[in-house]
């Protein structure tokens, strides 16, 4: 029980971290990691080691403008671009590591790998208009995250009904920001498999148990940095509300609710996005950052001792983007850890 609630005490902290780099717009921008990076980790004991693995699926075929669903065919008519996204698969598998150094400081790592697909069509002229395409997928590294926990206070030293948990990291700049496509040309900024900036990380956290129940509400800022290429990530804040309800000892179900702001990103050298040589929907930072609200229904199975199975289903119900962004029409994950 002990380590069930160490789990749950961390499970709705949400970092930016490589979400903010692997897709054009809001929900892309966001859906890759906000929602994951240590959601479901289980947080190790005193002087425990824990790993993770965790697999993400994003799927990404609508296009908004602020809150309005739009037609690939309405953008085409109304808009100057000539290359435009039409689906993104985002594919992510994750490797966290964790260890408690006491009752109060937990610290972990986690390495991610993506590889991003997209299929698009382009203005080919007034002999041939517009032609459907399926750009090279984009592999490699992502962004690492160092994130470290320290809880604040409890009410009891052993499993506390109530306690405040802090937590700091950054994510790094492993991931490659300069993948180019077969043309030469830079892939877009946020399909790259990392940002190329050091961006530091900050969260707070409360939980209340109540056995069965165990309910969370935290908050997670990122503070962007630019890269090499003078490109730089709109700051986020995600918010979010879970629960946990113990059915029987080896399964319980989850749900929770999550509120992603991102501001929008900036491209003053024109690296990634000249209006003078690239129309690409994709490449205008005016089409990046804006809001959105998350439900992320979920079960968790122990079928042994100290191993955990973790499935999640997450899906948009809100959206208001900056600009037209190509947004997620749903998201799952499976994540199995153990804790020694």
């Amino acid at each position: 029980m002990k380590r069930f609630f160490m789990m749950l005490l961390v499970s709705g902290i949400c970092i930016t971290l490589s979400a903010r780099s692997h897709a054009a717009g809001l929900c892309c921008q966001l859906s890759s990691g906000v929602q994951e990076s240590l959601a479901g980790v289980a947080a190790p004991g005193e002087h425990e080691a824990i790993v993770q693995f965790t697999y993400s699926f994003t799927r990404m075929d609508k296009i908004k403008e602020g809150t309005t669903e739009r037609s690939l065919d309405s953008v085409k008519a109304t808009t100057a671009y000539t290359s435009l996204p039409i689906s993104m698969d985002m594919i992510k598998y994750t490797m966290t590591a964790g260890y408690g150094f006491s009752r109060a400081v937990k610290a972990f790592v986690s390495i991610p790998f993506i590889r991003n697909t997209m299929d698009m069509t382009s203005n080919q002229g007034a002999m041939m208009g517009w032609m459907d395409m399926t750009m090279a997928p984009v592999s490699g590294l992502g962004d690492v995250m160092v994130m470290g926990l320290y809880r604040l206070n409890a009410d009891r030293e052993f499993m506390p009904t109530n306690a405040v948990t802090l937590g700091l990291g950054v994510k790094t700049a492993s991931g490659s920001s300069t993948e180019k496509s077969a043309s030469g040309r830079l892939v877009h900024a946020h399909m790259q498999p990392g940002t190329g900036s050091w961006d530091p990380l900050l969260s707070v956290m409360y939980t209340k148990m109540a056995t069965p129940f165990l309910l969370q509400a935290d908050a997670t800022y990122q503070y962007t940095t630019k890269n090499q290429q003078a490109y730089e990530l709109g700051d986020s804040l995600a918010i979010n509300l879970s629960g946990k309800y113990d059915v029987v000892r080896a399964f319980n179900v989850t749900a929770g609710l999550t509120y992603l702001n991102v501001g929008r990103a900036s491209d003053p050298d024109g690296n990634y996005y000249d209006p003078a040589t690239n129309s690409s929907l994709m490449d205008d930072p005016a089409n990046t950052g804006g809001e959105s609200l998350w439900i992320s229904p979920g079960i968790q199975v122990l079928p042994v001792r100290n191993f955990l199975l973790d499935l999640k289903v997450q899906a948009p119900v809100w959206e208001k983007v900056n600009g037209i962004q190509l947004v997620s029409s749903y998201r799952y994950l499976v994540g199995v850890s153990y804790n020694f």
